[in-house]
């Protein structure tokens, strides 16, 4: 049995606001109404749910969607990004703003979706072997015990 992501659900503060943004980000059609959800749909057919009537805005965790995109897609998000002067970040942690990365020999770029709550990366190379410096994160593998 295959196991293949179909889709995930977003906790944010306005599901129409943050689908519209992602959807201009990635030059991608429209959002679509399901119900409570609105969904943006990635070029492999993952289903991005965002959700804003279940969580109450002070209790959402920031989460994180992140992209794999050409250098020609990539360059085409930096442009929209400068266009309407998005404020954007080269690491997870959003402690380099105005900067993009050039992580395991690709580029890199953070931004947050209007509500504050979704960190959305787009990177034109897949991550490495280990984690990057910028990725705040420990080296150390982690197995279930």
């Amino acid at each position: 049995m295959s196991n293949e992501l179909n889709h995930f659900i977003v906790h944010v503060k306005d599901r129409r606001e943050t689908g519209a943004f992602l959807s201009w980000l990635m030059a991608a059609p429209a959002p679509l109404e399901w119900g409570r959800f609105t969904q943006v749909t990635s070029a492999n057919g993952v289903g991005i749910d965002f959700l804003d009537d279940q969580v109450a805005p002070v209790g959402i965790n920031r989460s994180h969607i992140a992209f794999l995109v050409t250098d020609e897609e990539f360059d085409a998000i930096i442009g929209r990004i400068a266009e309407r002067e998005v404020p954007f970040w080269a690491d997870p942690l959003l402690r380099v703003e105005g900067e993009i990365n050039d992580e395991y020999g690709g580029r890199g770029v953070y931004v947050l979706d209007p509500g504050g709550t979704c960190a959305i990366e787009f990177m034109t190379t897949p991550y490495g072997d280990k984690p990057s410096v910028r990725s705040g994160v420990r080296s150390e593998v982690v197995t279930a015990g």
